[in-house]
């Protein structure tokens, strides 16, 4: 056998050896921390009290908030970033006919804690209203 074709053979040997390897130090998407997570607490208007009870969900690759769907703000695709022990979040909600509702919010172990900002342009003024989330995680069945 001519040298050329032991040293190709070798090659292809050697090519087929590395596949596996290399698929082995690929990482794979981490798969979704938060989704089916709920958190259930107290919100408010930034710089008010405690106003009233809402139940926050990670489901599906969708963010609710089940007080503001009764205001007819739908549920949204999140964002999610892992910084050490803490999840960072982030979601738009719209509405049809009052704005938007702007999440930003962090979990850590069994609580979440977010502000949302409604913005709505009316022609007859702006609403620009700052509102905050404390929750902690609900055990689901």
């Amino acid at each position: 056998m001519p040298s050329f074709t032991r040293v190709s053979i070798f090659s292809v040997m050697l090519f087929l050896f590395e596949i596996p390897l290399i698929y082995a130090d690929m990482q794979l998407p981490e798969q979704d921390l938060i989704d089916g997570l709920q958190f259930q607490g107290q919100t408010g208007e930034l710089g008010k009290g405690d106003h009233h009870q809402d139940t926050i969900t990670f489901k599906n690759g969708q963010f609710r908030s089940l007080d503001c769907e009764e205001w007819g703000f739908g549920p949204a695709s999140y964002k999610y970033m892992r910084d050490g022990d803490s999840i960072h979040f982030s979601a738009t909600l719209p509405s049809p006919d009052r704005g938007t509702l702007e999440w930003n919010g962090t979990i850590k172990g069994e609580v979440a804690e977010a502000e949302f900002r409604w913005r709505h342009q009316r022609w007859y003024g702006n609403i620009d209203r700052r509102y905050w989330f404390k929750g902690k995680l609900k055990k689901t069945e």
